[in-house]
């Protein structure tokens, strides 16, 4: 066994002393904060209110273009459109959410989501913005949202003055079966 010896010359810097840590700047007891999880959101405009889309479910978001009629289609459906040679369904959220219709204008933007094997595009009056919200600020939905569209919303989270209801891909893409 080969023993080495370590000598202080070679150190640039001896082995602190006890006093050396106890005034040390340094809190070894201080741990680092842990960060909190958050979850990114789309939050888009359906005639004046607002609602949030998990970024992780948007593939892209599209100007509207020409939505083709799909004949015996449902209420929600608004039609189909061509996405680089691909048919994806729009689905209407204002017949969902029982809202006001209004004619698409400049602002109005398809969000193409996926979930999982499904797809559709989302139409919607104005894509605002992204956001990123802590997990411990998204609370569950209000218990006074009409049943047929309250079980399309999976919680709320407020940012500045807007209250957003994130919408839950899965039930949408459900009802488009």
């Amino acid at each position: 066994m080969i023993k080495k010896e370590l000598s202080f010359e070679r150190m640039e810097k001896p082995p602190a002393t006890i006093e050396d840590v106890a005034h040390d700047e340094d809190d070894f007891y201080e741990r680092e904060e842990l960060k909190e999880e958050t979850l990114q959101f789309i939050v888009f405009r359906l005639a004046r209110e607002w609602y949030g889309v998990a970024i992780t479910k948007v593939k892209e978001i599209i100007k509207v273009g020409k939505v083709t009629y799909l004949p015996s289609s449902p209420e929600h459906i608004a039609g189909i459109v061509s996405l680089r040679g691909n048919i994806l369904s729009v689905t209407d959220l204002k017949t969902i959410f029982s809202l006001p219709y209004e004619e698409p204008t400049e602002k109005a933007r398809i969000i193409a989501v996926e979930s999982g094997i499904l797809e559709t595009g989302l139409l919607v009056d104005d894509v605002v913005e992204s956001i990123e919200v802590p997990v411990s600020k998204i609370e569950p939905p209000l218990l006074t949202l009409p049943a047929e569209g309250g079980r399309y919303i999976e919680g709320q989270c407020r940012t500045g003055n807007k209250l957003i209801a994130l919408l839950s891909i899965k039930m949408v893409l459900q009802k488009n079966e």
